[in-house]
């Protein structure tokens, strides 16, 4: 089976999807959308698409004359780029720097530890149920020992933000 999927990040430009022309960045940077991560992000935004459509029909620099039916076929077209960002699913791998040591997936709510090290928060707190202990280092911890991490909550999202890699179908 050939696989026909793109890898993106979601703070590229719509323009480096495969698949998407001319006419359909026009009409999305028309409209006001220039990265994948706002069709990504996409929700119930058709009326700027058909603004757009409105304005880009009055604008002679446009060129030549198109038919309803033209920019019916265009907005249909970019509806179904949209779809497909929006079904982007992201890539399985997570840098260890950005991984909790409990749950081995992203961190979420960070919090650090008097050891320095830094968990999830809801992982430490479900382990400080069954144990008094600092998973890692085995130091004696208690829940109001935690600090939130919002340097590494910050790294963490823009890590996401920026370099995450996304697969598209083509």
């Amino acid at each position: 089976m050939i696989d026909n999927k793109q890898e993106v990040v979601m703070m590229a430009r719509i323009s480096t999807m495969e698949g998407v022309g001319p006419a359909a960045i026009q009409l999305f940077e028309a409209a006001g959308f220039t990265l994948i991560a706002e069709l990504h992000n996409f929700d119930r935004q058709d009326q700027r698409l058909w603004d757009a459509v409105q304005r880009l029909k009055r604008d002679p620099t446009c060129g030549e004359m198109r038919s309803d039916g033209y920019y019916r076929r265009l907005v249909t077209r970019c509806m179904n780029i949209i779809f497909r960002a929006r079904s982007a699913q992201a890539t399985d791998f997570v840098p260890s720097q950005f991984m909790c040591p409990i749950t081995l997936d992203w961190y979420h709510d960070p919090v650090v530890a008097p050891s320095g090290h830094s968990y999830s928060r809801a992982a430490i707190l479900g382990h400080l149920q069954t144990s008094a202990n600092d998973p890692l280092t085995r130091d004696s911890l208690d829940v109001n020992q935690l600090y939130a991490n919002r340097a590494l909550a910050d790294a963490t999202h823009h890590y996401r933000l920026h370099y995450q890699k996304f697969r598209i179908l083509s």
